[in-house]
């Protein structure tokens, strides 16, 4: 099977006007590059209804788990090609707990193992400037008792009924493993404000976390994130990404 980020920039990386493709020779990527890219470029990506078609069709070419057409029907419980994205009407998660069942509903249409223990998780300080940093993590416990995301000094214990269930925990407070990260990435708000990319974001989700890849770097990239350096997280990922697809401009080059 042929990986679904391969896919992303092979066929279906669209530029800003919705209507340039790239593909692997014209960016100037190897096939081993192309195998990388996942949720981090989510940011390029501008989709039509043609393009999200356009989409469908590579997904279900090079054969990946799960294609835009799982995500509408598990997700939204209806057909992609009666998908309109004019925003009217548009079915939207709104947080990490949201998001969550979405990913699980895509991954329990698949009858995926354990699918309620793959979390979608946030970490939302640096919101007010545009930035959200997610991560896609494997849980197995449905009950944590864990210091607080950014107050040491509290203990919680938490269960899928509590927003702060669906924030990345490392380890629990005996220092036992908790979390295993998947994927993850440094997203502007407005890159997953609309049900079109939200789709493909918990598309690629679904994609990555099956292939059950940890990301253990993921854990210094939060550290840095919360303690207000998240700017150099997102600029970092950036950069990386711009020359990996051979954009000019990245999304933080606008950052205040």
């Amino acid at each position: 099977m042929k990986l679904l980020s391969g896919l992303i920039v092979a066929g279906i990386l669209l530029s800003v006007s919705g209507c340039m493709y790239f593909s692997p020779s014209a960016a100037g990527l190897s096939t081993a590059k192309a195998s990388e890219v996942g949720l981090p470029s989510l940011p390029y990506y501008t989709f039509s209804k043609e393009g999200l078609i356009a989409l469908n069709n590579e997904m279900v070419d090079y054969r990946v788990p799960f294609t835009l057409a799982d995500t509408f029907k598990a997700v939204y419980g209806m057909d992609l090609s009666d998908f309109n994205p004019s925003g009217y009407g548009e079915q939207l998660f709104t947080d990490a707990m949201e998001a969550t069942h979405s990913l699980q509903k895509i991954l329990t249409s698949k009858n995926i193992q354990n699918a309620e223990s793959y979390i979608l998780t946030s970490i939302d300080t640096a919101r007010e400037k545009g930035l959200t940093l997610f991560a896609a993590v494997y849980r197995p416990s449905r009950e944590i008792t864990v210091v607080d995301k950014y107050d040491p000094s509290i203990t919680r214990t938490l269960t899928p009924d509590d927003p702060e269930f669906f924030r990345p925990y490392q380890t629990d407070v005996n220092g036992e493993n908790i979390d295993t990260v998947y994927e993850w990435a440094a997203l502007p708000v407005d890159s997953y404000s609309r049900q079109s990319r939200q789709a493909v974001l918990l598309t690629l989700t679904a994609n990555k976390v099956v292939q059950r890849k940890a990301k253990p770097e993921y854990w210094e990239k939060e550290k840095k994130w919360i303690a207000g350096d998240y700017k150099a997280v997102a600029i970092e990922q950036d950069k990386v990404y711009t020359e990996f697809l051979g954009i000019q401009k990245g999304f933080t080059e606008d950052l205040n």
